[in-house]
């Protein structure tokens, strides 16, 4: 049983406010907020109401960034989709997996493949294949 919460009980302010934390709260704050609540959002999904709005959750970054929201279902879901959403466009706009670029050593990046004549030459890449097919 998936929930679904009604986010326009939200005022446009407060998601606007919610929207500007989350854009400038860190990735690696980002994946900690969402790890942390993790279990709250597969409760929330089975029907457990874990919520208080009396209680606010408030995160410091690495950078001095500040995320604050009410531990209610409406704003825990939504900060969490808009983090999802941040961490998805990260790995987006990232280049090849292959670490093309020398200055990024250490960082891996995923990029879609679009098409088979591209999955065919990254598992050519990844598994070593010169092409020649399947050895006898």
């Amino acid at each position: 049983m998936k929930a679904n919460f009604d986010f326009n009980r939200l005022s446009e302010s407060r998601k606007q406010e919610l929207n500007r934390m989350v854009a400038d709260f860190s990735e690696a704050g980002c994946l900690f907020v969402e790890d942390l609540f993790l279990e709250f959002l597969i409760d929330a999904d089975n029907g457990i109401d874990r919520s208080d709005d009396k209680l606010v959750a408030t995160f410091d970054d690495e950078c001095g960034h500040e995320l604050v929201f009410i531990l209610s279902q409406e704003e825990v879901h939504y900060v969490i989709h808009a983090i999802s959403e941040k961490l998805d466009n990260i790995v987006c706009e990232g280049g090849t997996p292959f670490g093309e670029d020398e200055n990024e050593e250490g960082i891996v990046s995923l990029s879609p493949v679009n098409t088979e004549e591209e999955l065919d030459m990254l598992l050519a890449h990844v598994l070593g294949d010169d092409g020649g097919g399947a050895d006898d």
